[in-house]
């Protein structure tokens, strides 16, 4: 068979390749129209590439099997091409960075939580070096006017000795 052209396939040939009904390709081209590159004059049938076949492909895969939402493939599909053009990265390495980056936020969330805990627990032992603070001044405070509380008395006691 020969190889097709660059822009030979029709709507239902990708559709059968990808084993999903037309009107389902019409809906991703519309939905996913920033990842696609399709030109079609007026009053012609619309062609897709062999690159436009990958890309339905990927939302095929978004959609289905990793069950994405529209939205979320849209942010998957957008994060990997800037991904790509930033970095000129091949899809191995993407998918491997986004694992790591996914794996790196897990991490901090922990973190977070960890940080938060040991915030709830510095703050438990402010409560109780105040309170401890409090309770050494009220004893000391106490001490000092019993100590007064007694020359009071050993002053009367003294003044009665000698009248």
């Amino acid at each position: 068979m020969a190889e097709p052209s660059d822009r030979n396939l029709t709507l239902q040939q990708v559709a059968t390749i990808l084993q999903v009904e037309a009107s389902t390709v019409r809906f991703w081209e519309k939905e996913f129209i920033q990842f696609l590159n399709v030109n079609s004059k007026k009053g012609q049938h619309k062609r897709f590439s062999s690159k436009n076949l990958e890309v339905f492909g990927q939302i095929k895969e978004l959609l289905y099997t990793e069950q994405y939402t529209i939205k979320g493939a849209q942010r998957k599909m957008e994060m990997e091409r800037t991904l790509a053009g930033g970095l000129g990265i091949e899809s191995n390495f993407k998918t491997t960075i986004f694992f790591m980056f996914s794996a790196i936020m897990r991490e901090l969330q922990a973190c977070r939580k960890e940080n938060e805990k040991l915030a709830e627990q510095v703050r438990k032992l402010r409560e109780e070096i105040t309170r401890a603070e409090e309770q050494a001044l009220e004893a000391k405070n106490k001490g000092f006017l019993d100590l007064l509380k007694d020359k009071m008395q050993v002053k009367k006691i003294s003044e009665r000795e000698d009248a």
